[in-house]
């Protein structure tokens, strides 16, 4: 039986090995739910502790379609475009909540950006962190003996500070992003009724001469 380290060791070389499919590569035909939910399945197995642990479930995605975050399926058939944003959805949703992503997502795709090259570079920038990590890991494990339960939980408590801090930039900026932008919105709105109320006026104006 392995060591907890060569244990952790074995699944990090297959993480590092890990990558979504690109856009392209995703079917071409559309899926019902139940193949959406196998497939799915097989893509992110990589991250389930065991076959208990769930990655994505059909009421995940129903959820996913009602908060707006995925467009509803056609005919209830799923395309490539529903299953790229479910797999960066799953990925988000790990550590940001579901209203920042959304806010990602729809700042991300919109009607003149290309849904595949959108989500091939997602896939190339999340293949990039998790090599950079699964390196670093490597290196705190060389300093590790054995079954070392003490200092394995440390070097969990230490990723676990490092993922929480950049956690909490990353939703600070999502916050302060939309508070700026409905700031203007409101500013927008509030010229258009000012500029509307002006042209009533003039046209008043013009009418009692």
């Amino acid at each position: 039986m392995n060591s907890i380290k060569k244990s952790l060791e074995n699944w990090l070389n297959e993480l590092n090995n890990f990558s979504f499919k690109n856009y392209e590569e995703l079917p071409d035909i559309d899926l019902y739910m139940d193949q959406v939910v196998t497939f799915l399945d097989k893509q992110l197995y990589i991250f389930q502790n065991n076959t208990l642990d769930k990655q994505i479930t059909s009421s995940m995605i129903n959820n996913y379609v009602k908060g707006e975050v995925l467009p509803s399926p056609i005919s209830k058939k799923y395309n490539r475009e529903h299953l790229a944003l479910i797999e960066e959805i799953c990925t988000l949703k790990q550590v940001l909540s579901i209203a920042d992503v959304k806010q990602i997502e729809d700042d991300r795709y919109t009607d003149t950006t290309s849904k595949g090259e959108i989500f091939n570079e997602f896939n190339r920038l999340n293949n990039e962190k998790i090599e950079i990590s699964v390196s670093e890991a490597f290196k705190k494990l060389n300093d590790i003996d054995e079954n070392d339960y003490s200092a394995l939980i440390a070097l969990a408590t230490d990723f676990a500070l490092t993922a929480n801090a950049y956690i909490n930039i990353s939703r600070k900026i999502l916050y302060l992003t939309k508070r700026y932008k409905d700031i203007e919105r409101a500013k927008e709105t509030k010229e258009a009724e000012l500029q509307k109320e002006a042209k009533k006026d003039k046209k008043k104006k013009d009418d009692e001469e």
